[in-house]
């Protein structure tokens, strides 16, 4: 993977056009986020101001917009960026990801207490995580939501609830992934985590309104309500995700799929719902596991990039299966690392590798340590 995704990269630095893609580059929607907020801030979801600053990005694919979806308030973090030349802003964001990785990896290893064996089995892992080498290669936010993510866990397992109030709150930048981690402080009665995570809530809403206005944030929740529609016209492709909706437009017909995929996550978050009614600790590394496998695939929007999160799930399934990792542990997250590059070769003869996995497990109650015997 690394073979490919390098030389790749370089074109994306140097042409700012992916050789290896007939698509923009993802970067190119959040350096047109930047550069709008900068400059015209109530443009920022006007598809044809985006496009018009994409153009002289990448000319040959001028004729279409990768549209900005984040919330408003992400474009002014982004801000920055502005100031620098396109190649130069990718370069930074990626080293950036490569040093929110690395931190991950430090604070899961060492506030979980994984043992040798564990942490190398969980860089391993990484490095067979074909989203980590997609979300490098686009210079995607995953990361940040990696370290978001891993934050409020080790706030939750310290009982430091306003942290993970805090934590959970700044998740807004990417909404999908709120539900999860909102259910967990509502099944931990953590009246002062819901608290903080509501008034980060307030303050970055607030926020996003004194920076577009009124009109803009009718466009913004215009443009993702479109997107979650899965508007083809937006570059969305819902079946070629990795969770539970993928799988629903695989098996289902178009007349049915959406209701199957809304009854598929009305299983799946009563399952999540239930592992959060028990005490979760360190040793309750199952309950965690499928708490955060459900986050994945019941996510509305987890593309390919998105596996990166998957870093997390692993991290507690290798703490689950003992200090010396078995080989079938290490062979089950090789399998899921490498599952959605299977799924993007072969799309779309095959369904969903990843949430259909997640989603046997999470009702199965299979444990790694069982897989060694």
């Amino acid at each position: 993977m690394s073979a490919v995704i390098g030389p790749c990269w370089w074109t994306i630095y140097r042409d700012h056009n992916p050789v290896c893609s007939e698509y923009k580059p993802d970067f190119i929607s959040l350096y047109t986020g930047a550069v709008l907020v900068t400059s015209e801030p109530a443009a920022l979801y006007d598809l044809e101001r985006q496009r018009q600053v994409q153009q002289p990005i990448d000319p040959s694919r001028g004729s279409w917009v990768l549209p900005f979806f984040y919330p408003p308030f992400v474009a002014l973090l982004l801000a920055p960026l502005a100031a620098l030349s396109f190649s130069a802003a990718f370069a930074l964001m990626t080293l950036l990801n490569v040093a929110l990785l690395a931190l991950a990896l430090v604070i899961l290893s060492r506030k979980l207490r994984l043992s040798g064996a564990q942490k190398k089995w969980l860089v391993l892992s990484m490095f067979c995580n074909y989203g980590v080498y997609y979300g490098l290669l686009q210079a995607q936010t995953s990361f940040i939501a990696l370290i978001l993510l891993v934050l409020f866990v080790i706030a939750l397992l310290e009982n430091r609830d306003l942290r993970a109030g805090w934590w959970c709150g700044m998740l807004l930048f990417k909404p999908p992934l709120l539900a999860v981690p909102g259910l967990l402080l509502l099944a931990r009665k953590s009246w002062r985590g819901i608290g903080v995570a509501a008034l980060v809530f307030i303050a970055l809403c607030l926020t996003s309104y004194l920076t577009i206005g009124l009109d803009g944030l009718r466009a913004y929740l215009s443009l993702s309500q479109r997107a979650t529609a899965g508007d083809v016209a937006l570059s969305v492709q819902p079946e070629r995700m990795h969770n539970l909706r993928a799988l629903a437009y695989f098996i289902a017909a178009p007349a049915w799929r959406d209701y199957l995929w809304y009854g598929l996550s009305a299983v799946l978050v009563a399952a999540v719902v239930w592992q959060c009614r028990r005490p979760l600790g360190v040793e309750t590394s199952s309950a965690w596991l499928k708490v955060f496998l459900g986050l994945m695939i019941v996510a509305p929007h987890f593309h390919d990039h998105d596996m990166t999160l998957a870093i997390l799930p692993a991290a507690f399934f290798l703490k689950l299966g003992g200090d010396e990792v078995s080989s079938s542990t290490a062979l089950i997250l090789v399998a899921m690392g490498i599952a959605p590059l299977i799924n993007t070769l072969a799309f779309p003869h095959l369904p969903p590798l990843v949430p259909l996995a997640g989603f046997v497990y999470l009702l199965s109650g299979l444990r790694p340590s069982a897989l060694s015997r």
